[in-house]
């Protein structure tokens, strides 16, 4: 998923610029730490951590052990040389997931992306905007937050989503929103504009204003 951003802990510099080059190209936001000195200040903005184990000063264990101890729910994935089951035990009991190195870089962005879905949901990519429809979330890509909508925008938004790529008449929203009130035509308008802008969208490519008809989220637009 291109918007999460994942925090790399590895000193071996190959290693790190060669994890670091992959996960950009598979277009993931990388934070790439070579110990544990700061990771804690960075946390917060991270969705999934990839830990060494042999690092200077602390080791990938204790870091990940403060880690989760922030209670933070963020999915970690060791990947390391060490493979006695000692050690592989410990990092399941501290992580989610333990890789060997040498690894193949696909069966790490298979096991991320399953563990990414697993903890965020699934996505759907429109333009530079991610949309979650299991949490009724909307996410900018282009600034890495999620886009903050109001409960009424939130239902416009996802009413859209859920018919997509069809023209949504105003009778429509109507219905669906206001079918108790008074049915000022221009609410809809002012509704769409205040959406638009916090999407990015001001020249209405993703919500495309019908002349005439109505309005349509294109989901076939690409970034």
């Amino acid at each position: 998923m291109h918007m999460f951003t994942i925090l790399i802990v590895e000193d071996d510099f190959m290693i790190g610029d060669l994890l670091q080059k992959i996960l950009q190209r598979e277009g993931y936001n990388v934070c790439w730490k070579t110990d544990g000195k700061d990771v804690l200040e960075v946390i917060e903005r991270i969705d999934l951590v990839i830990m060494d184990v042999m690092l200077p000063g602390e080791d990938g264990y204790q870091i990940s052990q403060k880690i989760k101890n922030l209670g933070l729910g963020i999915p970690l994935i060791f990947l390391t040389a060490r493979k006695d089951i000692d050690s592989k035990l410990q990092g399941l009991t501290i992580g989610e997931d333990y890789m060997i190195k040498p690894f193949d870089p696909r069966e790490l962005l298979l096991r991320m992306k399953k563990m990414l879905e697993s903890k965020y949901g699934t996505f759907t990519q429109i333009k530079h905007i991610y949309v979650d429809a299991e949490y009724k979330k909307v996410f900018n890509n282009n600034i890495h937050q999620e886009v903050g909508l109001t409960a009424t925008e939130r239902k416009i938004f996802f009413y859209l989503y859920e018919n997509r790529d069809r023209v949504l008449t105003k009778d429509h929203f109507f219905h669906y929103l206001w079918q108790l009130e008074d049915r000022n035509q221009n609410i809809i308008n002012v509704h769409m504009k205040k959406i638009r802008t916090k999407i990015n969208d001001k020249e209405g490519e993703i919500i495309q204003n019908i002349y005439g008809e109505g309005y349509r989220l294109n989901t076939y637009m690409k970034k």
